[in-house]
C-alpha cells in the first residue's frame, strides 16, 4: 500500500523520511565505533537522546491520530486586559 500525504504534509514528510535515513546511518557509525573501540557510548548521552526520539515518536504519534482543530473563541495571545472574556 503506498503512503500517501497530503499537499501540506508532503514536504515535510519527504524532510522527515531523509532525516530519519540520516540518523539511522548516524547511530548505525555511533554503534560501529563503539564495538571498534571497545568503549561504549556515553549512558547519560544515550539516554538523553532515546528521551528526544521517545518525545519525537510521541509528536509524530500524535499527528497521526490528529483531527481538524476547532477555533478557539479565546485569541492566540491574551491581552491580559480582560476584554476577551467580555
Amino acid at each position: 500500500m503506498p503512503i500517501t500525504h497530503t499537499p501540506r504534509q508532503a514536504p515535510v514528510a519527504a524532510v522527515m523520511a531523509y532525516l530519519l535515513d540520516q540518523a539511522e546511518v548516524t547511530a548505525r557509525a555511533i554503534e560501529s565505533n563503539a564495538c571498534e573501540d571497545g568503549a561504549p557510548l556515553n549512558d547519560a548521552v544515550a539516554r538523553a537522546w532515546i528521551n528526544r526520539l521517545d518525545l519525537i515518536a510521541g509528536v509524530i504519534t500524535r499527528a497521526s491520530k490528529a483531527q481538524r482543530c476547532q477555533p478557539s473563541y479565546l485569541p492566540a495571545h491574551p491581552s491580559f486586559t480582560g476584554k476577551e472574556l467580555r
